[in-house]
């Protein structure tokens, strides 16, 4: 896809370390970039700070909260009442939580934030989606790893938050594949990036360890560019064009498992989305 046939784009957990990247790639392409944020003031003062650096007429803002399914829908319609097209949709949105948590329905929390919410917000954005729009959205290494319980999206009984993570971003590879194929017609293309272990504040164990952890392993670990290099291919890149359900890791398809691609319990996960999405229309 040639970048001047490129319009809109926008990036969920914008001011994260990835997602700056990430915004700043597409700004410097001659994209209008709209950030989209937790609200508050991190997410506002990253705003201003684009502003200042390419332009208030480059850069919008939209705060969402992915923990909360009213806030998604809120923000997918202030979007569709302003936008009329959407050309790139980066999820980077993401947790990599310490402690049990659910939010309001009672999901666990990586559940939401890094599988539903996504996927919600950008099902919700259709109408703004067409021929040659590209939905990226971030997955881990860690969905190799990844079981989806039977009681998905609800809590365990006993929280291990890396079988958490895992789950989460097994459930977002599972929708994202289902979801490519159902729009693949609407050429609407939809492609997941492994941005690899990646030196952001997720990492943390909120233990003793941490500072060990910040000398002996942060520095050999990617850094935020090199973790955003494989989002901002997918979104600008004329190469992968028309690809779609396609996993990326360093700029390059990488084949899935058949685990991954047969799970069992895909018709299960799609049957709840599908629930969650009808909850718009009560």
């Amino acid at each position: 896809m040639n970048s001047n046939k490129l319009s809109v784009a926008l990036v969920t957990g914008a001011n994260g370390g990835m997602g700056r990247e990430v915004s700043a790639a597409l700004l410097r392409s001659g994209l209008r970039v709209i950030v989209s944020c937790r609200p508050g003031k991190k997410g506002l003062d990253f705003f201003n700070h684009l502003c200042q650096e390419y332009g208030s007429h480059r850069v919008d803002y939209l705060d969402m909260d992915l923990s909360s399914e009213v806030s998604v829908r809120d923000a997918a319609r202030r979007l569709l009442e302003k936008e009329y097209r959407l050309d790139v949709l980066v999820n980077n949105a993401g947790m990599l939580g310490w402690k049990p948590q659910v939010n309001g329905q009672g999901y666990e929390m990586h559940n939401m934030v890094n599988c539903l919410g996504p996927m919600l917000f950008t099902w919700l954005l259709k109408p703004i989606l067409g021929r040659g729009s590209r939905v990226v959205n971030t997955v881990s290494v860690m969905l190799r790893l990844g079981q989806i319980p039977p009681y998905f999206p609800y809590p365990p009984k006993k929280f291990n938050r890396f079988k958490q993570y895992a789950c989460s971003k097994l459930g977002l590879t599972l929708l994202s594949l289902r979801l490519a194929q159902l729009w693949k017609e609407d050429g609407i293309t939809v492609n997941m990036a492994d941005p690899g272990i990646v030196n952001t504040p997720i990492i943390r164990l909120h233990k003793w360890i941490d500072p060990l952890t910040d000398v002996l392993f942060r520095p050999i670990i990617r850094q935020a560019p090199r973790g955003a290099c494989t989002s901002i291919f997918l979104s600008l890149d004329p190469s992968v064009e028309g690809i779609t359900a396609t996993l990326f890791k360093d700029c390059r398809a990488v084949r899935l498992p058949s685990r991954v691609l047969d799970d069992p319990a895909n018709d299960l996960l799609w049957s709840f989305f599908i629930t969650l999405l009808s909850h718009g229309d009560k």
